[in-house]
């Protein structure tokens, strides 16, 4: 498809903005362990060139092949992977679509941002990324499966074209966003391609549904993963009435959702094709993320809204222009970085406006003395909020109580909670994480902003999705 390249980065220095935020913007950093948001030191820079998102809604990490993954769900991303670096830790700021995409979007934690639910909406005031490169002259276009990221709640600002439709998957989106990138594949552009393909209900296609049932008890009978089936028991979760499914209904449910992953990859496979026809793959950086995970019983719940490892670890895949040696970084590091790692290799200015994310582009080219934390938060379900270090993994709720601690690189799927046998390590990261949300109320908080009356069919689209009532 393409040679396979070593990164070459140009040397620069990347202004960072004065603002009336720095000393936040400081604190944060501290308590985080790594530069957030500027660095002092000449950082390598690309020139002008094209940014592709490809952002898979609800997509586990590991449930990839590159990730490790025992079923081949993946041949495609792997692939690009290969002549990618892939960040092996990277954690999302949230367990569900509105505020993680918000961040993704916008470099900003939550509670700052403030996009949680339906009453909310994006603030005019903040910056995102498809405004700052539109700022710098580039073409800025989305292509988005609705629901969550609907217009309705102001996540389309700075893109010239949105094009959000209902729940269509990339059997629509794809071809749409295929035939704007012929017509505009000479220019400087970013593109976000977002699907809830592998969003529940878990109904792949019918060429892929049986791909992964092979060997699998039969489920329950008349059971059937769908999103108002999911809801349900995710439903009664939050109500204090755990309901455990059996292990035979779980596991023909992961095999379908699996089964929706190999049909996006097979998609990715023939859209690099596409890439490569146009020369994008020598010209363009080719981003693969995804907001959040999935769970699957593994405590206790499905769906997500918890932030374990099973929701909150997301696969980031960065192919720069012409690929390179597919290599894996170790460190931590967080969905917010994606916004000023993008900046950074385009050369764009970073906004005046505060952002919280940190540049990835020395971890990239090789740089391992960055160490950093992750964190984030979901105040709606009971004040939950969680921190990564490069040894530990906490989640927490309000109150003295620590719904766990996890060794995350050797436990994964953070079995053994080690909060009890560990008490010190405990009480130093709730320091931290107190320190963390001291910074973030600390600053100017952005105006609230009530989305109003929802459009007919938003809801239509989110009770799709298994959103609402």
């Amino acid at each position: 498809m393409s040679l396979n390249r070593p990164l070459s980065f140009a040397t620069n220095q990347h202004r960072c903005p004065a603002s009336r935020h720095t000393a936040i913007v400081t604190l944060l950093a501290l308590v985080a362990g790594a530069g957030i948001g500027c660095s002092r030191q000449p950082i390598p820079i690309q020139d002008t060139h094209p940014v592709i998102i490809l952002d898979i809604d609800t997509l586990r990490a590991d449930h990839l092949g590159c990730y490790g993954y025992h079923r081949d769900t993946s041949p495609n991303i792997d692939a690009l992977a290969a002549e990618s670096v892939r960040f092996d830790w990277t954690f999302s700021q949230a367990p569900n679509t509105p505020p993680s995409q918000t961040s993704i979007l916008t470099s900003l934690y939550p509670s700052t941002h403030g996009m949680f639910g339906k009453d909310d909406r994006v603030p005019d005031e903040v910056t995102t990324l498809a405004e700052a490169m539109a700022a710098a002259g580039y073409t800025t276009a989305a292509f988005v499966d609705g629901g969550w990221m609907s217009p309705h709640w102001n996540i389309d600002q700075g893109f010239e074209l949105y094009d959000s439709g209902p729940n269509r998957g990339l059997k629509k989106i794809g071809p749409k966003a295929v035939r704007w990138l012929r017509r505009n594949s000479n220019r400087n552009f970013l593109l976000l391609i977002h699907t809830y393909d592998v969003h529940s209900g878990y109904e792949p296609p019918k060429e892929f549904r049986d791909l992964f049932l092979d060997g699998l008890e039969e489920p329950t009978p008349g059971f059937e993963p769908t999103a108002k089936k999911m809801k349900a028991l995710h439903r009664r979760a939050r109500a204090g009435k755990l309901y455990t499914l059996p292990d035979r209904d779980i596991e023909y449910a992961k095999a379908l959702y699996d089964a929706e992953i190999r049909y996006v990859d097979h998609w990715i496979g023939s859209f690099m094709q596409v890439l490569d026809e146009l020369n994008l793959l020598e010209r363009a950086t080719v981003i693969l993320l995804s907001d959040h995970g999935e769970e699957f019983q593994e405590h206790g719940w499905v769906l997500h809204s918890q932030l374990y490892t099973t929701v909150s670890r997301i696969p980031l895949i960065i192919r720069p222009p012409g690929g390179t040696d597919g290599r894996t970084v170790s460190q931590v590091v967080e969905s917010i970085d994606v916004m000023p790692t993008i900046l950074e290799m385009t050369g764009v200015e970073l906004p005046e406006t505060p952002i919280h994310g940190r540049s990835l582009v020395g971890l990239m080219a090789g740089d391992s003395r960055a160490t950093a934390r992750a964190f984030g938060e979901f105040p709606p379900f009971g004040g939950t909020r969680h921190q990564a270090d490069p040894d530990f993994h906490i989640v927490t709720h309000d109150g003295p109580g620590t719904v766990g601690l996890f060794e995350y690189r050797r436990d994964p799927l953070e079995r053994h909670d080690l909060a009890s046998a560990n008490p010190e390590v405990v009480s130093r990261m709730r320091e931290t994480l107190d320190a963390w949300s001291s910074a973030l109320a600390a600053i100017d908080q952005l105006d609230d902003v009530v989305a109003g009356e929802l459009d007919p069919e938003v809801e239509r689209q989110l009770r799709a999705l298994g959103y609402l009532d």
